[in-house]
């Protein structure tokens, strides 16, 4: 990555545009460990969703270590935190590339000098075909990689290459779908014939193959797709169809069945040409809903190590205006409600810091939560509230800038977002 963009952004000052953060005169990413602040003393204006640092630390470890263990390659879709001080974390960690779903996203990737994207969609629109050439043409050593389903695709592309000076064949993989799912060929015959007109463009280059498990959710057509991948694989080589290439990208595993990617796409005595890359984006942060109940490292997953929840938001208790209800200062605008609502974790109150048994988040508004306790339970507006949360990819999107703070809640960090 972009050493110098990234030391700007650490310059950059934390002022009014970051909710979470009160005034300070001279204040930057850079100093803000030199503060001093507590979240649970009040030094931070609240909500505020924070990132804690050991939880981060072992995840990027936990899943660098798994994939290296299984000669697998790691792409984390960074469309979860869209975070550039988080990538460049990723990628010290041995990360390939990052995996992006919009050519917008993968601009912003670019001005942080991320040097392999790879596209988890088809790029059909002329501006962005002709910015991806663009960029090839300008950085030899910039790796890109797009999905391709339909003849009507590899022609856009071509006409939108044909207008523009194409310094090298823009690299693309066939993407093979489910009936009812989103995009992707719908059988291996048709991303056959797919892969047969990107081999008759010579704007393009057939680099691999590519399908997305995680929209399924039973066990069979989880496999039946990435055993279909594994046969479009095969055809392929056998075929020739990737003669010119040093490398063949077969890539697939979301955040929940990549276990099931690396066991089933893994040829260790296939051809050594193979690189097979998983995109899991949310381990980074893991949560306390979905992908706790979900991921192979999560609660009810079988490995022996399990992913920790980084992710925390933090609200202060306005009301307690029944006696079985509290409101809390944060609603939609602050934490993820798509899958599931913020899950009570803790309370710092006069007496400390206490677990939150028995309280429940049962529905949010805009900036209000509202809990359900036991009516003699001691919670008193002025009280911090710390939530977990559940589906870290609608969370980043709320906060332009992030605490990060250590197992105290001392602020030593922040982390921006661009979404």
């Amino acid at each position: 990555m972009d050493a110098d963009a990234l030391a700007r952004l650490r310059e950059d000052p934390i002022d009014w545009r970051y909710k979470g953060f009160p005034p300070a005169e001279g204040l930057t990413p850079a100093t803000l460990a030199e503060r001093g602040w507590n979240l649970l003393t009040g030094d931070l204006f609240l909500p505020a969703l924070v990132l804690k640092e050991s939880a981060l630390a072992h995840n990027l470890e936990l899943m660098a270590r798994w994939c290296d263990a299984r000669g697998v390659a790691l792409a984390p879709h960074g469309k979860t935190t869209m975070s550039p001080e988080l990538f460049a974390r990723q990628l010290e960690a041995g990360a390939w590339g990052i995996t992006t779903a919009t050519p917008a996203q993968a601009r912003m990737y670019r001005a942080f000098g991320v040097g392999r994207i790879l596209l988890a969609n088809e790029l059909v629109e002329p501006a962005a075909v002709r910015w991806v050439a663009s960029e090839l043409a300008a950085d030899p050593a910039f790796d890109f990689f797009c999905l391709v389903d339909s003849g009507e695709a590899v022609g856009a592309m071509e006409r939108a290459l044909g207008e523009h000076q194409v310094a090298r064949p823009l690299p693309v993989l066939v993407e093979l779908g489910v009936e009812g799912g989103r995009t992707g060929t719908r059988s291996v015959e048709a991303a056959l014939a797919v892969a047969a007109g990107v081999g008759r463009t010579p704007a393009l280059e057939l680099a691999g193959v590519e399908c997305f498990e995680g929209i399924l959710h039973e066990n069979e057509p989880v496999d039946e797709l990435l055993g279909d991948l594994h046969r479009l694989l095969d055809e392929l080589v056998d075929a020739g169809a990737f003669s010119e290439r040093d490398e063949i990208v077969v890539t697939a595993g979301g955040s929940i069945y990549f276990d099931r990617v690396a066991e089933t796409l893994a040829r260790p005595a296939g051809d050594p040409r193979i690189r097979l890359v998983l995109r899991s984006g949310c381990y980074l942060t893991h949560d306390h809903g979905l992908y706790d109940r979900s991921s192979p490292f999560g609660a009810d997953g079988a490995a022996p190590e399990r992913l920790q929840p980084a992710l925390e938001a933090w609200a202060v208790v306005l009301s307690r205006p029944e006696p079985e209800l509290a409101i809390a200062g944060m609603g939609k605008r602050d934490v993820p409600h798509d899958i599931d609502l913020p899950v009570p974790l803790r309370v710092r109150g006069e007496a400390g810091l206490r677990e939150a048994t028995g309280m429940e988040v049962v529905d949010l508004n805009d900036q209000h939560a509202y809990v359900r306790l036991a009516a003699n339970e001691d919670l008193a507006p002025g009280d911090l509230l710390g939530c977990g949360i559940s589906h870290p990819c609608t969370a980043f999107d709320k906060w332009r800038l992030l605490p990060v703070v250590d197992d105290d809640y001392a602020v030593i960090d922040a982390v921006h977002t661009f979404f």
